[in-house]
């Protein structure tokens, strides 16, 4: 039903566009607008992590969201309680989350972290864009993570994908990798295709983790954030994440001393990625391995970690 009685939900767009909330409407001098999304699109915890740290750096100031009612499946986005000797004290839902940073400089920010949603993405787009324009957005990024047969023991790569051929000369210049893609696509893409058609700037930029790191990577989140930086003109202070980094790489190399075969994967990765100097994809045969291929690291920094509480 799309009428507005009673008896049914009016999902038009003008009925969910009364859903949006406005805490505060900041005055913003040209902001650049930096988005992220859990979900599909968050490999390597990349695009959250790397969010809520903008967030945390800044001490960004909560101003606006959208309700996620209208845009996700409730069984597959589940509302978290905590419950203490049977009594309900608190019920938390999923939210989609815009905040503000008034900088020194020339230009402020606007930071988005949200779910990826599961329904109405034009809508859902049409949010974040018509905020956009109302502030006077100069250009938006979206960040993503991505798996990929590539080895850690090298930079990880950042790559991008842009919405106007005028942002080719940057990309390059940044050193970039031009995506090279075909398949099914994240709303990062489909808010670029949005952006495209009102005429708006929009880069994707996307950390490529280990396939055979299935667990928080930020080390990748380093990297996307110095590209970030270095496009924006912005500082970020990297030092603790980076410290956080040097510490994860000790574990995962100790780690990967102690399996052969994942020596052996690591080894033939690094061959094909030195000689081509291109992301290496995995034989019809190794795809069908893959589970044999990943260290599932967070376990065994859970045990380094319960280790060292009783040593201590």
């Amino acid at each position: 039903m799309t009428g507005s009685g009673k008896a049914g939900y009016d999902f038009t767009r003008e009925k969910i566009m009364e859903g949006i909330i406005y805490s505060e409407k900041p005055n913003l001098n040209k902001p650049h607008l930096v988005i992220g999304f859990e979900g599909w699109p968050n490999a390597a915890e990349v695009s959250s992590f790397a969010l809520q740290h903008l967030i945390d750096h800044f001490k960004a100031k909560k101003f606006a969201s959208i309700p996620t009612e209208n845009f996700y499946q409730i069984s597959s986005l589940r509302p978290v309680a905590t419950i203490k000797e049977g009594r309900l004290i608190k019920l938390k839902f999923p939210g989609n989350y815009f905040y503000y940073v008034k900088n020194d400089g020339p230009l402020d920010l606007i930071l988005f972290y949200g779910i990826e949603p599961h329904l109405r993405w034009n809508i859902f787009s049409d949010f974040i864009l018509d905020l956009a324009e109302k502030y006077g957005v100069g250009q938006i990024f979206t960040i993503g993570g991505t798996y990929d047969y590539i080895p850690h023991t090298y930079p990880p790569m950042v790559s991008a994908l842009f919405n106007h051929e005028r942002l080719r000369e940057k990309v390059i210049e940044l050193g970039l990798g031009l995506t090279e893609y075909s398949g099914p696509v994240s709303i990062h893409t489909f808010i670029l295709e949005a952006a495209k058609k009102r005429g708006m700037e929009a880069i994707s930029l996307w950390g490529h983790a280990p396939q055979y790191l299935q667990t928080r990577n930020i080390k990748v989140v380093c990297s996307v954030l110095r590209k970030l930086m270095d496009w924006i003109k912005i500082e970020i202070d990297l030092s603790e994440l980076e410290n956080a980094s040097h510490y994860f790489e000790e574990q995962v190399n100790h780690l990967v001393e102690q399996d052969p075969k994942l020596q052996e994967v690591i080894s033939k990765l690094e061959e094909v990625y030195k000689g081509s100097e291109k992301i290496p994809r995995p034989s019809q045969k190794e795809e069908g391995t893959k589970e044999d291929k990943v260290v599932y690291i967070q376990a065994f920094l859970k045990k380094m970690e319960d280790e060292e509480k009783k040593g201590g």
